[in-house]
């Protein structure tokens, strides 16, 4: 519970009125998660590599939410595999053994691939998959809703692109990006994307862990909304008070992510790629997701538009939070 999607929804958890332990991975809590200690949360340090380590954070856990992962469209396979794969599938079968009722695991509309969405269904359209992390949540998944058994209900929960205060790995991000000149945005920008507010998204966290209707099931969740890239971090560029300038064409950037790849391929560079096939083509299709089925079998409502939830963002990356 100490990256972006956790703590919030660790925060969330406690505010209405579950008795939470949270696991962390670091020498000691992060500090949003470590004031939760002081309304009764558990924190507890473990590995999840560690089988003993995580039979000893689901022991007696009724309900668990797996959100823990290795988020980056950059690192070698065995890593993905490692964090994504067989850490979700352990604390699965742990969660099973230790007498778990409700498991929800947070994957990632990524699993589908990057091609025409408009209003795809969690039926598909499917694409070809072209990172390790798309291809390792794709099998979690699999594993994961393996472990379902009488008593032992499994939801999978598919979300768009989560954004909220706090949000260092993409979107504050872009913002600085955004402050240094580079629009964020690519061909023009006008394919649709699909984000949802961490807020929102905890919505649908906690209904699929409380409903019948959850088990064995796939939802797609985002915040409904058809808005596209250029329309998203054209409003963020103005609340930041900003006028980038610099975007490339997709066919440049398919040919300069290429190029970049190859070279962190044979050469010892440091860091990750500035850019990936996966951030082009994240953007040269159009990104859009159905959240029907989750409106109708769990009763999903998305209450922040994005304008209002990039307005919170923003606000809270000036204010250094």
């Amino acid at each position: 519970a100490s990256g972006f999607i956790g703590g919030w929804l660790a925060r969330i958890a406690v505010q209405r009125g579950y008795r939470l332990r949270a696991q962390y991975r670091r020498a000691s809590p992060p500090p949003g998660l470590a004031s939760l200690a002081a309304e009764g949360a558990e924190l507890v340090r473990a590995d999840l590599s560690c089988p003993a380590d995580v039979r000893r954070i689901v022991a007696g856990v009724r309900r668990v939410v797996h959100a823990a992962g290795l988020v980056r469209d950059w690192a070698p396979e065995q890593d993905f595999v490692a964090h994504n794969v067989e850490a979700s599938a352990r604390v699965a079968q742990a969660a099973r053994a230790g007498g778990c009722r409700s498991f929800v695991f947070v994957s990632s509309t990524a699993v589908h691939g990057f091609g025409p969405h408009r209003n795809s269904t969690e039926e598909g359209p499917y694409y070809p998959l072209i990172s390790g992390y798309q291809r390792s949540k794709r099998e979690a998944e699999r594993r994961v809703l393996a472990e379902a058994a009488p008593g032992f209900r499994v939801t999978v929960l598919r979300p768009g692109n989560v954004y909220g205060p706090g949000d260092t790995t993409t979107f504050y991000r872009l913002f600085r990006a955004q402050q240094l000149g580079v629009r964020g945005t690519l061909g023009g920008g006008g394919r649709l994307t699909c984000p949802v507010h961490v807020e929102d998204f905890a919505r649908a966290v906690f209904l699929a862990l409380e409903s019948a209707a959850a088990a064995g099931e796939v939802f797609n969740v985002t915040s409904g909304e058809e808005v596209s890239w250029r329309d998203l971090l054209g409003c963020s560029a103005q609340l930041l008070g900003v006028q980038p300038w610099f975007e490339l064409p997709i066919p440049v950037a398919r040919a300069l992510a290429a190029l970049v790849l190859a070279a962190y391929r044979v050469l010892p560079l440091p860091g990750e790629p500035f850019l990936t096939r996966y951030r082009v083509d994240h953007v040269a299709y159009d990104y859009h997701f159905s959240i029907r089925k989750a409106r109708t079998l769990l009763g999903y409502e998305p209450q922040i538009p994005w304008r209002e939830g990039l307005r919170r963002t923003v606000e809270a990356y000036r204010a250094g939070r």
